[in-house]
């Protein structure tokens, strides 16, 4: 009876032993998870802070590429005022005051005529010819002036003709000439090649102006 009584005992603290774990035994897993936790507190801190570090390493870029794009745009319009700058002093040693000639084209037509091309003569030589696109075209009708030729010429009389091509009335092909003769003096000469819609004729009509 008495070993029976033993054996039950035995029995229980096995039960106990097996179904329920020792006090240390969740005081080290607690104490793991704590670890853990700690340890995954550690590692989320230098996350946040390589975030943070990008972020403004991102932000500082785009400054620095935004004042790079001013600064090229600045360069840019430097380069366009310096070319403009080159042209005209270009113009000046090429054709010097005293001795130069431009010869310019503008036009108020479009009833009686549409122009297609021009060609210059100066003293008998072929000195420019142009073919208009469209695009120019409807620049001249609002008013533009068009630079056909610049050259050197030398003092006395000269003779300047102009030869239109284009389109006259009720659509069909219509060639002109005009001719001027200018006297050339010291200083620059300017002649003005101007086509206008005569009412009156019911045509086009051209002429050659100097100043």
């Amino acid at each position: 009876m008495k070993h029976d009584l033993i054996r039950h005992h035995l029995a229980a603290i096995l039960v106990v032993g097996v179904f329920m774990k020792p006090v240390w035994v969740y005081a080290g897993e607690n104490a793991a998870d704590a670890s853990i936790s700690e340890q995954a507190g550690d590692y989320l801190v230098p996350g946040e802070e390589q975030t943070r570090k990008a972020t403004e390493g991102r932000e500082q870029a785009q400054q620095s590429v935004n004042m790079l794009s001013k600064d090229i745009q600045a360069l840019k319009q430097s380069v366009i005022a310096l070319n403009k700058d080159l042209r005209v002093l270009e113009e000046d040693l090429l054709f010097p005051a005293n001795t130069q000639v431009s010869v310019f084209l503008s036009l108020d037509v479009g009833k009686f005529f549409t122009l297609e091309s021009v060609k210059l003569k100066i003293d008998g030589k072929v000195v420019a010819s142009h073919i208009y696109s469209d695009s120019e075209m409807k620049a001249l009708s609002r008013g533009g002036i068009h630079r056909l030729h610049m050259e050197n010429m030398g003092v006395g009389d000269h003779t300047l003709s102009a030869f239109f091509t284009g389109l006259g009335p009720s659509g069909r092909e219509y060639k002109r000439g005009t001719t001027l003769n200018i006297k050339k003096e010291s200083g620059p000469k300017y002649v003005e090649l101007s086509v206008t819609d005569s009412s009156m004729k019911q045509q086009p009509e051209f002429s050659v102006k100097q100043w």
